[in-house]
């Protein structure tokens, strides 16, 4: 695999071994224990997010916790408290904001490099079709992947309960509209910067780019941190990852994540117990394999097999 060097001077990235580059002709230096590096940037990417989160979540909670003192109570070990769905929310509606404005400037800044980190190709109207069709489908993929995880003993029951305790305990006294505008919409924004945008880029050049899809996949599901989420999270990351090298756009994969948070907030939960609606309603799962095959004829049957070309 032909090996990359950022230019510290004008950020292009020039391939192959040249000793100066291609752009600008600034001597290059190459970067020592590679993997390393690679390792350190992509936990540290990861953990700067987290910790953004960390910090709005106790500058919000604090004087929600104050002002509700009273109110407090302890459930599984987990201080609970009137409005606390409302401030868990509005801790990571501005942590995400704050994440996007970051790399809102830095791409702003890095703008007239010829290799930029973040590839915003120009997309057309049947994308962004495309896009929200797998979105649609990738809600019922998630169900299968996590009724297939039951069956191979990945998931249990106590899992399952756990899962749906906490996103009752995160979610169930908030309003729609604050539900929708952190999970539906400025989340997914700020994730798919992160792990389609940043960490993929930093996996592909230095790995096979199949390497650096499932990786990024695995690393979007560990992201999550409890086991129900993080097993169709993975797979979801991988499917979002295919969207983007197939149309060198992030605004795709922020398009599918969008429409398949969004949505989920709305869908009733009384149709897991039809079972001929069930069946109809995850066979929808086929919109996904089809929207990645219209994406793929889109683009005139070709992959971006190389993010950095």
């Amino acid at each position: 695999m032909k090996k990359r060097y950022k230019c510290k001077q004008c950020y292009a990235i020039n391939i192959d071994n040249y000793d100066f580059c291609v752009s600008c002709g600034a001597p290059l230096k190459r970067p020592k224990s590679t993997l390393f590096r690679v390792v350190f940037q992509v936990l540290g990417l990861m953990g700067f997010y987290l910790g953004l989160q960390t910090l709005f979540g106790v500058i919000v909670t604090i004087p929600v916790v104050y002002r509700n003192i009273n109110s407090i109570e302890i459930v599984d070990g987990l201080a609970i408290f009137s409005h606390f769905s409302d401030a868990i929310l509005i801790a990571a509606t501005l942590s995400a904001l704050i994440f996007i404005a970051i790399v809102g400037i830095y791409y702003y800044r890095r703008r007239h490099s010829v290799k930029p980190l973040y590839r915003f190709d120009q997309i057309r109207f049947s994308h962004i079709f495309w896009a929200s069709v797998m979105g649609f489908g990738c809600i019922f993929l998630s169900q299968i992947i996590i009724n297939v995880s039951e069956a191979v003993g990945i998931l249990n029951m106590e899992s399952m309960e756990g899962f749906e305790e906490l996103m009752a305990l995160m979610f169930g006294q908030s309003p729609v509209w604050l539900i929708l505008l952190a999970v539906g919409i400025v989340a997914p924004i700020a994730e798919e910067l992160l792990f389609r945008g940043l960490i993929f880029h930093l996996l592909n050049r230095h790995l096979n780019i199949k390497v650096a899809l499932i990786l990024q996949g695995v690393l979007f599901g560990l992201f999550h941190m409890n086991l129900v989420q993080g097993v169709y999270a993975s797979v979801l990351g991988v499917v979002l990852g295919i969207a983007y090298i197939l149309t060198g756009s992030l605004w795709v994969p922020i398009v599918i994540h969008i429409v398949n948070n969004s949505v989920a907030i709305f869908l009733p939960e009384a149709w897991m117990n039809e079972p001929v609606l069930y069946a109809f309603l995850l066979s929808l799962m086929l919109l996904v394999p089809l929207g990645v095959w219209a994406l793929y004829r889109t683009n005139s049957k070709k992959f971006i097999l190389d993010l950095n070309a």
